[in-house]
């Protein structure tokens, strides 16, 4: 009970850290969709939580903005958001947090690993919300907008998006030790801590 509390505790934490990535936002010029860091946010979910609490934060997120909390990029929210040409995205969020928690080794924390889901999370993410942003630009009666059209739009965006997981990837490593303390879970799978055992808490005198 208490690990599923404390699981709960996370994914309200995430949810809330992808919110503020996205709230405080860069805006750019319709239909350019503002610079954001949900996409690190929504990666560091999956990286940190696994797939399916991954998947739990960043559908937590949706959910809220869904309803009309202003969580989305420059303070959007509503249903309203999913038919613009950035709807894809937000949906890909989710999708992004679950390729890159499915293939990073919460066991070893490495880096290696981490950073090959992340980008596996960002190509994940465009697969959804690229042919949606497409379709939504196409339809419009002045637009003619093909595929490679849309895609030399978002390039930029998948250049910094490959940056951001590059460096959620190294906040993982760089954050191992208390990962290791404070999610045991993954530790239990490699043989680490033995079932039952409560989260281990940092030594203060150890070097």
């Amino acid at each position: 009970m208490k690990r599923d509390a404390y699981r709960l505790v996370l994914v309200s934490l995430f949810a809330a850290m992808i919110s503020v990535g996205a709230v405080f936002s860069l805006p750019l010029p319709p239909p350019l969709p503002p610079l954001t860091l949900a996409v690190f946010f929504s990666l560091l979910s999956g990286l940190v939580l696994g797939p399916l609490w991954g998947l739990a934060a960043t559908g937590l997120y949706l959910a809220l903005g869904s309803v009309g909390l202003p969580v989305f990029a420059n303070g959007a929210g509503g249903l309203g958001q999913f038919a613009g040409p950035t709807g894809g995205f937000l949906l890909g969020y989710a999708a992004a947090a679950v390729v890159a928690g499915a293939i990073a080794d919460r066991r070893t924390w490495g880096f290696a690993r981490a950073s090959v889901g992340a980008i596996a999370g960002v190509v994940a993410l465009y697969a959804i919300g690229l042919p949606w942003f497409r379709a939504v630009l196409d339809a419009r009666p002045d637009k003619d907008v093909s595929m490679l059209a849309a895609f030399l739009i978002m390039a930029p965006y998948l250049a910094g998006d490959i940056v951001k997981a590059v460096a959620a990837a190294a906040l993982v490593k760089a954050l191992k030790p208390l990962l290791r303390n404070y999610l045991p879970e993954g530790m239990k799978k490699a043989g680490l801590e033995k079932p039952g055992s409560a989260p281990r808490m940092p030594d203060e005198n150890r070097t």
